[in-house]
């Protein structure tokens, strides 16, 4: 499980990079804590034609990770609360990512429920983009880490497991709401709602 996945498994168009990345492990060591989720959510953000993209109004301090290599995160805090991660995809140059929706704890689960002590259930751990950042301890100061990297990487699952991915709209947005680059295993219930 310690083996991330090399740069070139993220250098393709965001839709493609979303499906990948389900069924895959998402590892963290940060604050030398490990932990790991199956990802089992994602929502793709293309620059192009993509209202609901940070992208789509052009590059600025906040967004400029997005051009850059693929396989590095893009950090950003939402209302002023929750830290969603997202995965840089596409050649450099072109603007693309994945946002992480959801997580199924596999491991650290004592070290997920100490940083996030609300959480009643497993499923509550990382059922949710602002959840799963927490549970792993992903914070803005982790914007633009190499994923290829130990820090925080993605790795193939050890396991034999067996699902259906499911693609639908996206979900909680104002615009391009009805596009449909939201992919997820299709009866996991560990997918946000």
């Amino acid at each position: 499980m310690n083996n991330a996945l090399p740069r070139e498994f993220y250098e393709v168009p965001a839709l493609e990079l979303a499906r990948k990345l389900i069924g895959r492990l998402l590892v963290s060591c940060i604050d030398n804590e490990f932990t790991a989720g199956l990802i089992v959510e994602t929502e793709a953000y293309l620059s192009a034609n993509d209202p609901a993209s940070h992208a789509a109004r052009g590059k600025t301090p906040r967004t400029a990770v997005q051009w850059g290599p693929p396989g590095f995160t893009y950090v950003y805090l939402i209302y002023g609360l929750y830290h969603c991660m997202n995965i840089v995809s596409d050649p450099e140059g072109t603007a693309g990512c994945v946002l992480l929706r959801a997580i199924e704890p596999i491991h650290g689960l004592e070290n997920m429920q100490l940083r996030r002590p609300r959480a009643k259930t497993k499923i509550q751990l990382g059922n949710g983009p602002g959840k799963l950042t927490a549970a792993l301890g992903v914070k803005r100061h982790h914007n633009a880490i190499d994923l290829t990297q130990k820090l925080l990487f993605v790795c193939d699952d050890d396991e034999n497991r067996n699902f259906d991915i499911a693609q639908s709209s996206r979900i909680g947005l104002t615009e391009g709401l009805e596009l449909p680059y939201r992919f997820y295993i299709q009866g996991n219930s560990f997918v946000s709602k």
